[in-house]
């Protein structure tokens, strides 16, 4: 994966039938999102520090939640049309980029202290002490975690947790070295120990790391597959 919690999602329903939009912000705590069955549904992902900077309203406030577009901005009326009537995934995306370039989400920012912040983080896979960060950036602890709060909607360690975690599914979806009942690899990603591992993959998921790792394991997708799908 290279896209992190702290991130912005852009939903369309684009069935002729039922037609919606939602803005939804980064979901850090376990949530169960409906959808209409048998409907056409896309979407397109933000980065962190694109995320953080929508004109529209404070990032931080849609945490955990999802907010339908036109009570924010103004809707954009060709938009789920378009998506509707387009045939192809490919074709949605590049709507979809049109309609971001169009609004504004995509224009260029100057970088600050929160961006290298996140960096840092991804970077190394979330591992890296939030005491190090503030060291790096030369400010203290409490500040760092103060703006990065209110910039982001949650601590830089909340953040990290996610992002060291998200790395592992992305290993586990793509990567060759994981085997059924296998689980001292992900002792890469500095967990104290194992009921530390599994207290995340509970809060995450729901599962246990090896109920998680015997489901996915029978799943077979390459990076390779995903991108195929929007050539």
């Amino acid at each position: 994966m290279s896209a992190y919690d702290g991130c912005a999602d852009f939903q369309f329903c684009c069935d002729e039938e039922y037609q919606s939009a939602v803005l939804w912000g980064s979901v850090i705590t376990p949530t169960v999102i409906s959808y209409q069955p048998e409907k056409m549904y896309c979407g397109i992902r933000i980065s962190t520090s694109v995320s953080r900077r929508l004109s529209f309203l404070p990032y931080s406030e849609i945490i955990d939640r999802g907010v339908p577009l036109d009570t924010i901005i103004k809707a954009d009326s060709y938009l789920l049309d378009d998506l509707t009537s387009a045939v192809h995934f490919s074709s949605r995306i590049k709507i979809l980029e049109r309609w971001l370039k169009e609004s504004g989400v995509l224009d260029d920012y100057t970088v600050d202290f929160i961006d290298h912040c996140v960096d840092k983080i991804i970077n190394s896979r979330g591992t890296m002490r939030i005491t190090d960060i503030s060291n790096d950036i030369g400010i203290s602890e409490r500040l760092l975690r103060k703006k990065f709060n209110k910039s982001i909607g949650m601590s830089p360690k909340q953040y990290s947790r996610i992002v060291r975690f998200q790395n592992i599914i992305s290993d586990v979806l793509y990567g060759k070295k994981f085997q059924k009942d296998n689980h001292t690899d992900f002792m890469d990603f500095s967990y104290y120990d194992d009921s530390h591992l599994i207290k995340d993959f509970k809060f995450f998921t729901q599962m246990t790391p090896g109920w998680f790792l015997g489901k996915m394991l029978d799943v077979h997708i390459t990076r390779d597959d995903a991108a195929s799908l929007i050539k």
